[in-house]
């Protein structure tokens, strides 16, 4: 009984943490309404921190597993909402054929384009808003800015780390953003087109992916082998400059990278395995830790996940 009174009692006495802070920002000139949720880490020093794009149908809900790993490490995560490609897109009765209008209306690049101008918009408010709520943002060190996205959000991070649509220049490009992780993206197979694309990005990029991201059931080996070609473009493509890796982790599937919560086994320890390696990349990028660094030569992955560096 002492010893799990003793217990209880030393569960009562660590702290919670911080309670995120909701918000909506107003950007004006573009009249758009972005919802945001600011996580901050404990303590109250400076903090570097990560802007988060979700995946089509997203919300600023999303991505629960990857935010408590890196509030964790000391890093700020800021996760948008994109209005017009959010959860609205899959949300109300339709039929199949309206549920396809408005998923391709969600991916449209319009709305590519207006994803990216509200990281730009939530990027330029961090710097200027003293605080939200209870959120000091004065700890955020907005020197030190990363960028991060699933999916949908992938393709945000991809555009603004330097990709080149039309092979010739890139102009989306944020130098604000010092490091990125691009989680289930997708480019062309083919890796002339990728270098084409990818080639002029210049700054840390770590690429997740799984070995059935993507990947229809039962799919003939030539499929198969095209769409993984597919999700590991960005690092194909991307130059050899000793600062771009590649994670594949066996077994993982698309959905399994939003970083929502997930309870059955095999999957929690599959994100476990990347919440782990994530930090170890921000922790280096963001934080110049040199244990981190030494880490990132053998990260703490399964034995069948691929690891790739250049």
């Amino acid at each position: 009984m002492k010893a799990a009174l003793t217990c209880l009692a030393l569960l009562l006495a660590v702290p919670a943490a911080a309670a995120p802070c909701d918000a909506v920002w107003r950007d004006g000139p573009r009249g758009r309404d972005v919802p945001v949720r600011i996580d901050l880490p404990d303590g109250k020093g400076k903090a570097p921190a990560v802007i988060w794009s979700p995946g089509l149908g997203g919300t600023r809900g999303n991505a629960s597993r990857w935010v408590a790993a890196w509030t964790a490490a000391g890093i700020a995560v800021i996760r948008l909402e994109h209005p017009g490609s959010d959860a609205s897109v899959y949300r109300g009765p339709a039929t199949p054929e309206e549920r396809q209008a408005k998923v391709r209306a969600g991916i449209a690049p319009e709305q590519l384009i207006a994803r990216i101008a509200d990281v730009g918009f939530v990027a330029d408010e961090l710097a200027r808003r003293p605080s939200e709520g209870a959120c000091d943002l004065a700890r955020i060190d907005s020197d030190h800015l990363a960028l991060a996205g699933h999916s949908m959000g992938a393709w945000v991070v991809q555009a603004m780390a330097g990709q080149r649509p039309d092979g010739e220049k890139a102009p989306l490009i944020d130098r604000r953003f010092r490091a990125f992780i691009a989680m289930s993206t997708t480019g062309p197979a083919d890796p002339a087109a990728a270098r084409a694309q990818f080639g002029g990005i210049g700054r840390p990029l770590l690429v997740v992916t799984g070995s059935m991201d993507g990947v229809p059931a039962k799919a003939a080996p030539d499929v198969a082998a095209s769409e993984r070609a597919k999700r590991a473009s960005l690092f194909t493509g991307a130059p050899a400059d000793g600062r771009k890796a590649l994670a594949i982790i066996d077994g993982a599937g698309h959905m399994l990278f939003a970083g929502d919560t997930i309870k059955t086994p095999a999957p929690a320890e599959m994100q476990a395995r990347v919440a782990r390696l994530t930090t170890l990349w921000w922790r280096h990028w963001l934080r110049g830790d040199a244990k981190a660094e030494k880490a990132l030569a053998n990260p703490p992955l399964g034995k069948a996940d691929q690891w790739q560096r250049k």
